[in-house]
């Protein structure tokens, strides 16, 4: 597989960053999951609630396995189809429609035995999709291949339903017939296509998106971006916006990590990396093509980039957003964090592929036979509102100020805890205020100005007095260390007092006005709160980012609304939100392609109680109604609405409180 070019992108096209020589600090470790398999190349699953992984094996034998499971059957044999000549050459691809559960349909790619062009085809899964049937292919698209190698490979069904297929240049090197440039070529492209699920497709068997970049102009309407040499494994996140990651295998001298986007220019082969390559030196204009996110070279024995996935599980292997590739040839690992790539560790596999199960946990396939899967042995949990077990989800709680007690329903055990911890007149501050992952319970006493905090690390109560009648608590962590820092927002003067943790000293900041709403939160990515109010009169958010790069106003709500801040995206950065009581509707604004998204999700006198509850890295819609004590969350993981009886009229959500 040496040469398979390699892709890695996040949230948008920010710079081109080395891999640096500082390891990343992480638990993780490789856990055997299969072996004695015969070349595999990918691994997949149905997206259809079973819960099977499918692998495919280069020759032509797409194996299943069953939950709990680790012996392998054969899916469907494809053996007597696919090329069994060229190590670049076989079944490349597997994808299944998004209603496959329905209709019993997936799309293999391979290059044919007769002359290596590549096909993709259609099958239908029999007795009831627990095989394939052989005899069912319908021929969705056959494209030519100039040489053996570089054919691409990959194909999966986007987040708007339309089949994507990565295709290689054509082969031989440095791109001889010059294809990927060439708009009348499907060769060094990402196609779309929207394949006919007609019983027998008409001729051609699909349909182009009307939104493709050639679509009425010079050039095939199949084209979604160009300028690829071989992008032999890419991915969509199926978190966040939805970005399409792709590794695209370089020539001799440079590897390089690619976002793919609709009408992109990736530069091959006038670009190899951020490198021209002189092939074509008069169209040497960097200008005119994308940039990829990050390269490597080619010293250490690494040779070819493997594209991998952005982790969206729900295990905490890695911080939610990570983005995990490889090098084929020297079996390194890597991370993408956001804004750099770091080595993870070094493996013996030759990476051929990585894999997604239907949970969103990622493995690890060689080509040698083997699959394995990432764990953690510390698991990583991002920070939630509300999370008093530790388990990376929110949990249902409440604070009771008649009688100043904490109850809460841990998500990771069903058990039901309760502290006495506060008085009448209290307000709940739950946070993590000792930087163990969970949240502490904590007061702000109005009448006196003190905080107290009983930290679940060693069972300590923290008192400090900071603050005084008036003022609206704040905490949250300002400083990035992982810790909450008390603050407050004074309306009588605008401004926000904080007290740090990192060095102990008190921040003095004005902004905002009497009347506004504090709606502290990471709205710009650094892992560290940024001041923010909302303003019911305007309905205006501002912001004032941790970056230093100034602060920004938002139009985004009425009076009446009641802001509701929180991740709902997954792009690692708070979204604007509200709910309106009056209608029992939601309004998000969401921070990665700045789509607003509308919910009717409550009723008139629900508070809003917004959580990660599924723990999927994305807030999920969630209300707690004082008339009868009952929680609904509609859960962004499966889109499945939890109820739950857990509390009492008077009664304060601890996780409305702990958004702040």
């Amino acid at each position: 597989m040496k040469n398979f070019r390699f892709v890695v992108l996040l949230t948008a096209i920010l710079a081109v960053l080395p891999v640096l020589n500082a390891k990343a600090q992480t638990s993780v470790v490789l856990q055997p999951f299969l072996s004695g398999l015969s070349s595999p190349l990918f691994l997949t699953h149905a997206k259809d609630g079973s819960n099977r992984i499918f692998v495919v094996q280069q020759r032509g034998i797409i194996k299943v396995v069953q939950p709990g499971s680790t012996t392998p059957t054969d899916f469907i044999n494809l053996s007597t189809k696919v090329s069994q000549s060229g190590s670049e050459r076989g079944l490349l691809g597997l994808a299944f429609h998004p209603q496959f559960a329905s209709n019993s349909y997936f799309f293999v790619n391979y290059t044919r035995s007769s002359d290596g062009a590549t096909v993709i085809a259609r099958y239908n899964a029999i007795n009831n999709n627990t095989v394939g049937d052989l005899a069912s292919e319908k021929i969705i698209l056959i494209i030519p291949q100039d040489f053996s190698n570089h054919n691409g490979g990959m194909i999966e069904f986007g987040p708007d339903g339309h089949l994507y297929i990565g295709m290689g240049d054509g082969g031989s090197g440095n791109d001889p017939n010059n294809r990927a440039q060439d708009i009348n070529s499907m060769l060094g492209k990402m196609l779309r296509i929207t394949p006919s699920l007609a019983a027998t497709p008409p001729v051609p068997a699909y349909t182009n998106p009307p939104d493709n970049p050639y679509v009425n102009l010079p050039g095939l309407d199949e084209i979604y971006a160009i300028g690829l040499r071989n992008p032999f494994r890419w991915s969509f996140d199926r978190g966040g916006t939805n970005m399409l990651w792709a590794g695209d295998v370089g020539q001799n001298a440079i590897e390089e990590i690619d976002v793919v986007v609709k009408g992109g220019n990736y530069g091959w082969r006038v670009y190899e990396g951020n490198n021209c390559t002189n092939i074509d030196p008069g169209l040497c204009t960097p200008s005119n093509f994308l940039p990829p996110v990050t390269t490597y070279t080619h010293s250490g024995g690494r040779c070819s980039v493997t594209g991998g996935y952005v982790y969206r599980g729900t295990a905490g292997t890695f911080p939610q957003g990570t983005y995990i590739f490889g090098d084929y040839c020297s079996g390194d690992l890597y991370i993408w964090n956001g804004s750099q790539a770091l080595p993870l560790f070094d493996t013996a596999r030759n990476i051929s592929s990585f894999g997604e199960d239907q949970s969103g946990e990622i493995y690890l396939v060689g080509l040698g036979g083997t699959v394995e899967k990432f764990v953690n042995t510390n698991p990583v949990f991002n920070s939630v509102n509300a999370d008093f077990d530790g388990d990376g989800k929110t949990d249902v709680s409440v604070f009771r100020p008649s009688t100043g007690t904490w109850y809460s329903l841990n998500s990771s055990n069903g058990q039901a805890q309760i502290r006495q911890f506060g008085a009448t007149g209290d307000v709940p501050a739950p946070e993590d205020y000792d930087g163990d992952g969970k949240t502490d319970v904590g007061i702000f006493r109005p009448s006196t100005g003190t905080w107290y905090n009983f930290r679940s690390l060693d069972n300590t109560v923290g008192i400090v007095t900071f603050g005084t009648t008036g003022d609206v608590p704040t905490a949250g962590d300002f400083d990035g260390d992982s810790k909450a820092d008390i603050a407050v927002f004074r309306p009588s003067n605008g401004n926000w007092y904080i007290l740090k943790t990192t060095d102990g000293q008190a921040q003095i900041t004005n902004f905002g006005l009497n009347g506004d709403i504090p709606t502290a939160g990471d709205y710009d990515g650094d892992g560290k709160n940024d001041i923010a109010v909302f303003r019911p009169s305007n309905g205006v958010w501002y912001q004032l980012s941790s970056r230093m790069v100034g602060f920004s106003a938002v139009q985004f709500g009425a009076s009446g609304d009641i802001p509701a801040t929180g991740d709902y995206d997954g792009d690692g950065r708070n979204d604007q939100a509200v709910f309106r009581p009056s209608t029992g509707t939601w309004y998000s604004l969401r921070s990665g392609n700045s789509s607003v998204s509308i919910s009717q999700f409550g009723a008139d006198g629900d508070i809003p109680a917004a959580g990660d509850y599924d723990r999927d890295g994305r807030e999920d819609l969630g209300i707690f109604r004082p008339s009868s004590g009952i929680w609904y969350v509609f859960r962004s993981f499966d889109s499945t609405v939890y109820a739950a009886q857990f509390g009492a009229s008077g009664d304060l959500p601890a996780p409305h409180y702990d958004a702040r």
